[in-house]
């Protein structure tokens, strides 16, 4: 039949025949199955061909609807299109204004069929279809056309929905049609032209055009349609239109309340669209008043809930640009936001990132952050944050969220009892969201000022991610990162920290050129020098460079903490000439001129601390650079921190000897008197004033500037404080004084001798030795002998005589000691009691003959006393005695002459002096005293005739005597002479 009917149009001239194969093809593309059949037989081309030539209408009409029909079966439209004549004989028939208005119609919706395959777009609009399908339009205002706009509009909106045709559409004239089509009473001629006005508004500047045409009321008349479908439609439409920025406030200002009234429709596509248009809407924060006002928060909250998961995404986001609001946020939380979003965290998987912003901004409100952990988000947000899924902006989101939380240390234990920083740690890790790892890094800051978390958190292996996060290229990031290690290094943690291997990114760091940064870093720095297991570490880590180059910052923050830094690294000994020579001093000097406070004492602490190295080179470079008189200055500054760096850094300059002159000469002494005296200052900085006193007491070329400036009574006076190491400071500084031979008096005066013996009496040997010279020069005053004895000193200065545990300096010094001590008779026996004697005779033999000459004296002014020169002769010291006075020094050589002298008189040693041949030697010793070309010591040789004298004064010596002299006087008539006298 198909076959047929076509063949029978191709040839049939009649109005009835054609009328009636006509019919009978539209009645055959009724069935779907068929339109294959009549594309391949021909009977597309027989139909236009009717349709073009026939003069019947309804011939027309029949031929029309049944090309629309075929062409509903979207998998020939390109066959179709492709007939000859086929598009170029619609497209001409729409455009015939004189042509029968159904054929037209059914004309259109062919075209509008053909043009549902977008393929076809193309060849169908280079036949001029748009301006075909505009001139149809232009005739639709009269009601009885309506119809043919519905067709129109469906051809439209097709082509519409291909953006390279848009210009074409507008410049013809297609928008205000379109609108004005959509004004009529029919609703599917509404729907078509809403479907074609979307479809235009696709592209930005068309949503302008459209609105400013007046598309906003025809589209809030038909909001009130009974028809779901125009519903749906307008919602589609103003959600469309509400993606332009310049769209918002006019849409806004005329459509909120109907969009507020769509989202209470109950049809989900009309509910999506409308929250997604209120979504778009509330971006701009001047809207949210109006939407407030009219009452579209609590339609909003309940959509949040919505059955349907993308009406719930839109009013989450929509929700979310409403929480950026700090004055809405109180309102969001009475209308019971928090569960819905809660929920939909936790069921909508990849679509919740805009519930989870939406917390977030409510997290920025302090008061609310209570009722978000009341509400269960934490757990939620955590498992958000860690899970493993695709969903990185919602993680994000909830890492923001998270991050706002811990603002607020109250809420840190529930973030860290969900385990909130393994989560954050993990998401450290997207190393392509710069937002997260921001996020990451600004939490675990604001954790880390907590000092109570710390253990917890390094326990969860926090330092590597915050590590981590040091390195990364984001100022922010590394910025947050360091400040989180800095609060883990204010609580023990700074091993561990170095152990972990964060020296290396915060030294990059120190390289920064923004200051907030340098902050951070500088200040971590500060933190991690206070251990001293980490000092030398950091010391080698290539710190200390960038660490000085920061001292003299601009930023005095900055400045500070290098200062603070190094002045701690400073505090070990390995590290203080190391830290001098990277040219740590002179930046340092330039820095205590610096007019903040804090810096000056840092810098002042650091080169305080550069000074006690054991190696010169860093004194030496203060010296030159003046430091010295910065710190003299901090001496008399009102400020007790740098009084007391002033102090220490003159003190360990004291240190070296080589420099106490200079700093004397500075005029350091006024200043650490004045210190040290004031009760008004602290107990350490006395401390170190003194300290540094007793070191610059220690330089002989010093003492007559004490004198001057009446010091030494200070120093008595502080020989009796209650503070031990003020006491012993003075002592010693006394003690140093009090070596010098011109000093005794004046020391004994003031009554520093006590001071003296209260060291002595120390059970610190190396203090004992320290202060023995001053005990040896003091001892030579009369009054001085029993005071030293009587009050404790006498044990240390037996114990110092022998050389075995001493040098051969305090060996002498100690018998010097004791022969003075021994000039006085009532001394004699605490002496001799304190095993003394044995000493001194031992020390006879000393390979120093300076001992030897001092033990001799000792042992001569011993045997003054008569029962003590028993002992001192059953010690066998007449032996040691004679080959002392052998020796080449005269001093040695006179002493024990003075010793031979005094034991010669008593009669039991006379036998043991002729046994060692003592007359010959005096013989020697006198000729020689005789002789004006030879050297000789006239005391000595005085000595050598009292020993003759005494010996004989006993007749048993006689003969011994009358051998030697008769021998003696053939060269010189002077010993005949003796020997009458003697007799």
């Amino acid at each position: 039949m198909l076959e047929s009917l076509v063949a029978r149009g191709r040839r049939v001239r009649n109005f009835r025949e054609t009328r009636e194969i006509t019919f009978g093809l539209a009645d055959l593309s009724t069935q779907q199955d068929v339109h294959q059949r009549l594309v391949q037989k021909g009977g597309i081309e027989t139909l236009v061909n009717i349709l073009i030539s026939a003069q019947d209408a309804e011939a027309q009409q029949f031929a029309a609807l049944a090309i629309a029909n075929t062409a509903a079966t979207k998998s020939l439209c390109n066959e179709i299109i492709k007939l000859d004549g086929v598009v170029s004989g619609l497209v001409q028939y729409v455009a015939n204004e004189q042509a029968d208005s159904i054929g037209r119609q059914y004309s259109a919706l062919a075209i509008g069929n053909l043009l549902a395959d977008p393929t076809t777009h193309e060849s169908i609009v280079e036949s001029g279809v748009i301006g075909a399908i505009i001139t149809m339009l232009q005739n639709c205002c009269d009601a009885r056309e309506l119809e043919s706009g519905k067709y129109a509009a469906f051809a439209l909106a097709n082509i519409a929905s291909n953006r390279q045709y848009h210009t074409k559409i507008v410049d013809g004239g297609g928008i205000e049609l379109l609108i004005a089509l959509a004004c009529c009473d029919d609703s599917d001629t509404q729907r078509q032209s809403l479907a074609a006005v979307r479809g235009l508004c696709t592209t930005s500047e068309n949503r302008q055009t459209v609105l400013r045409k007046g598309i906003l009321d025809p589209l809030i008349l038909m909001s009130k349609s009974e028809d779901i479908d125009i519903v749906q439609e307008v919602a589609a439409a103003l959600n469309c239109l509400s993606t332009e920025e310049d769209n918002k406030e006019e849409i806004s200002f005329g459509a909120i309340s109907t969009l507020i009234s769509l989202m209470m429709m109950g049809d989900s596509t009309v509910e999506r669209h409308s929250c997604c248009a209120i979504a778009n809407l509330v971006e701009i924060t001047d809207i949210h008043s109006r939407f407030v006002e009219e009452r579209g928060i609590a339609p909003l909250i309940a959509l949040c809930s919505s059955s349907d998961e993308l009406c719930r995404v839109e009013a989450a986001r929509a929700v979310a640009s409403l929480s950026s609001n700090p004055e809405l946020i109180d309102t969001l939380i009475q209308e019971k936001a928090l569960g819905p979003l809660v929920k939909s965290i936790e069921q909508d998987g990849n679509n919740c990132r805009f519930a989870a912003l939406a917390i977030a901004n409510i997290c920025t409100h302090a008061p609310s952050l209570f009722k978000v952990v009341q509400a269960g988000a934490v757990p939620h947000l955590v498992a958000l944050v860690g899970g493993s899924n695709n969903n990185l902006e919602g993680r994000r989101y909830g890492a923001l969220a998270l991050t706002n939380m811990t603002a607020c240390e109250a809420f840190h234990s529930t973030i860290l009892s969900d385990e909130g920083p393994e989560a954050l740690f993990a998401l450290s890790n997207s190393y392509d969201d710069v937002e997260s790892r921001r996020f990451v890094s600004c939490a675990l800051a604001n954790l880390s000022a907590n000092t109570t978390n710390h253990d917890q958190i390094i326990a969860m292996g926090g330092l590597q991610p915050t590590i981590a996060l040091v390195y990364d290229s984001d100022e922010t990031i590394h910025k947050q990162a360091v400040a989180a290690l800095r609060g883990f290094s204010a609580t023990g943690n700074n091993t561990k920290i170095v152990h972990e291997g964060g020296l290396e990114p915060l030294s990059r760091l120190l390289l920064s050129k923004n200051d907030e940064v340098l902050i951070e870093t500088t200040a971590c720095f500060a933190n991690l020098s206070l251990a001293d297991e980490s000092k030398f570490e950091i010391t080698t880590s290539g710190a200390v460079l960038p660490l000085i180059s920061l001292i003299q910052n601009e930023n005095s923050t900055i400045a500070h903490y290098a200062c603070e830094c190094l002045a701690n690294l400073a505090e070990m000994k390995d590290n203080q000439d190391f830290i001098a020579r990277e040219g740590a001093v002179i930046p340092c000097i330039s820095a205590m001129r610096s007019r903040y406070i804090e810096v000056q004492r840092e810098s002042g602490r650091l080169l305080a601390n550069l000074g006690g190295s054991s190696n010169s080179f860093a004194a030496d470079t203060i010296i030159e650079g003046d430091g010295h008189e910065l710190l003299t200055s901090f001496l008399l500054s009102q400020d007790a921190n740098c009084q007391r760096v002033g102090a220490f850094g003159i003190g360990n300059l004291c240190t070296h000897k080589h420099h106490r002159r200079t700093l004397m000469l500075a005029g350091v002494l006024e200043p650490l008197s004045s210190l040290a005296r004031s009760g008004k200052v602290e107990l350490e900085i006395r401390r170190f004033a003194m300290l540094a006193i007793a070191n610059l007491a220690s330089c002989f070329d010093n003492h007559d500037d004490f004198i001057s400036q009446n010091t030494i009574s200070m120093l008595v006076s502080f020989s009796n404080s209650a503070d031990a190491e003020i006491r012993n400071y003075s002592a010693f500084a006394i003690s140093e004084i009090a070596k010098s031979y011109e000093m005794m008096e004046v020391i004994t005066n003031e009554g520093g001798l006590e001071a003296v013996l209260y060291l002595a009496r120390s059970d610190d040997k190396k203090v004992q030795r320290q202060v023995l010279g001053a005990l040896t020069t003091l001892s030579f005053l009369d009054c001085n002998k029993m005071t030293i004895c009587s009050n404790g000193a006498l044990p240390m200065i037996v114990d110092c005589i022998s050389e075995s545990n001493n040098s051969a300096d305090e060996s002498q010094l100690a018998c010097c000691a004791i022969a003075n001590l021994l000039e006085a008779a009532s001394n004699m026996p605490l002496v001799v009691n304190h095993g003394c004697v044995p000493l001194l005779i031992s020390a006879l033999d000393s390979d120093s003959e300076a001992v030897q000459r001092e033990a001799s004296r000792a042992c001569g002014n011993l045997a003054v006393n008569a029962n003590l020169c028993d002992l001192v002769i059953q010690q066998g010291a007449a032996k040691r005695l004679v080959k002392c006075f052998q020796s080449r020094n005269c001093e040695c050589q006179r002493m024990a002459a003075l010793a031979l002298s005094n034991l010669s008189s008593n009669l039991k040693s006379h036998s043991d002096l002729l046994e060692l041949d003592i007359l010959n030697l005096i013989k020697t010793e006198c000729l020689a005293s005789l002789d004006p070309k030879r050297f000789s010591d006239q005391e000595t040789a005085r000595f050598c005739i009292l020993i003759i004298s005494n010996l004989c004064g006993t007749k048993d010596n006689h003969d011994h005597l009358d051998t030697f002299f008769g021998k003696s006087v053939k060269w010189n008539g002077r010993w005949f002479t003796c020997k009458q006298e003697t007799d």
